[in-house]
């Protein structure tokens, strides 16, 4: 096997260890709370917030050409879920 090979697959596999920790913490907070599923969509749409302004940040910083596809999609999700928080919160 190649170097290149090996290299990619140890950082695909760090990537989804990180991201089995950060979703890790979010379970083990929101099992913590009154409200679980409220609590883990509420950290969720805020992980999602943090990575839309990363993103915004670097680009901004380096003046990279602004991926429209990626800005777009995350802030269609980030619109979607306030939208159901809003839904369940008129619920209760």
């Amino acid at each position: 096997m190649s170097p290149i090979f090996l290299a990619t697959l140890m950082l695909m596999g760090m990537f989804l260890i990180q991201a089995a920790i950060v979703l890790g913490i979010i379970h083990w907070i929101s099992k913590r709370s009154s409200r679980p599923a409220h609590t883990k969509m509420v950290l969720t749409m805020g992980l999602l917030a943090l990575i839309f302004g990363f993103l915004l940040v670097k680009d901004w910083m380096y003046s990279q050409e602004l991926n429209r596809l990626v800005y777009f999609c995350l802030l269609i999700i980030l619109i979607s879920a306030c939208n159901q928080l809003r839904k369940r919160k008129e619920k209760m």
